[in-house]
């Protein structure tokens, strides 16, 4: 029998049930999806060695900030895993913008084998996830970040459009842009459409035409009913209360939009997650 097997079962009583026994093969692999900037991950805990002593470890993993994978595998060497958790030691990611994998692993680089899942969760600079203890937890359960995103300034005659990045999954909350219309007599009909790159799943009119010589705000917002509001010349549209995956895109659909009609830069308040 191996000198490291035998030593193995030695302490194996001495364990608890969730005890994880590392070969000189095997390692720890962080994973993260990350929207914040500056962020670095501690992975850390302690290891019974085969000679029966306690040891701590602590590893740091820098994620990348545009929701992209990143992964960084550490070896461990023969021991008993005992515990580990992951927690934000640099930046301040809020829920919903840094989702942290840990796996037990076989072998490196892309040929690497996962042998299980220890933890999958948000983690933030307060809130940390911890094996054992934390359960697997998707990247789509809310709640997320909330952000307030301003979006492209368009040119003249040009209409909005935003798409949900990559990697992540937007609850628009609300959207508000201004159109300022030229001297040319014509009515302005205004609708935001949601489409998935090409095709449209919904469209909200305005429902109320927008004339020459104006300058009109349209908020559309989750919720509550459709008014207009003279005074300073705000429209307010209802939309569903939805989550949009990634790659979608909102538009505006102006139909009588004039050659120097002028939509302004949309700020949109959102809901965020990792896209899973």
């Amino acid at each position: 029998m191996p000198a490291d097997l035998a030593a193995a079962q030695t302490l194996a009583p001495f364990l608890t049930p969730s005890a994880w026994y590392f070969n000189n093969d095997d390692a720890l692999r962080i994973t993260s999806f990350n929207a914040a900037a500056s962020v670095t991950l501690v992975l850390e805990g302690r290891y019974l060695t085969l000679e029966g002593s306690i040891q701590p470890f602590r590893f740091s993993h820098t994620p990348n900030t545009d929701r992209t994978t990143k992964s960084d595998t550490f070896l461990m060497g023969a021991s008993w895993l005992l515990n580990l958790q992951v927690r934000a030691s640099a930046g301040t990611p809020r829920r919903g913008q840094c989702l942290a994998i840990v796996e037990v692993v076989r072998g490196g680089g892309a040929s690497a084998e996962s042998l299980g899942t220890l933890l999958e969760g948000y983690v933030t600079d307060t809130q940390r996830r911890a094996w054992p203890g934390s359960p697997l937890e998707v990247s789509s359960i809310p709640p997320g970040v909330l952000r307030s995103i301003t979006g492209t300034d368009p040119a003249a005659n040009v209409e909005i459009s935003e798409s949900v990045p990559t990697n992540a999954r937007w609850r628009l909350l609300a959207l508000l842009a201004t159109l300022v219309t030229d001297a040319n007599a014509a009515n302005r009909d205004v609708a935001l459409t949601i489409d998935d790159g090409t095709t449209v799943v919904g469209r909200f009119p305005a429902a109320q035409n927008d004339v020459a010589s104006q300058t009109t705000r349209f908020l559309w917002t989750s919720g509550g009913a459709r008014i207009a509001i003279a005074q300073d010349r705000t429209i307010v549209i209802p939309i569903p209360d939805v989550w949009i995956p990634d790659g979608y895109r909102f538009k505006t659909v102006t139909t009588g939009l004039q050659v120097t009609d002028n939509w302004g830069p949309p700020q949109l308040w959102v809901e965020e997650l990792i896209e899973d």
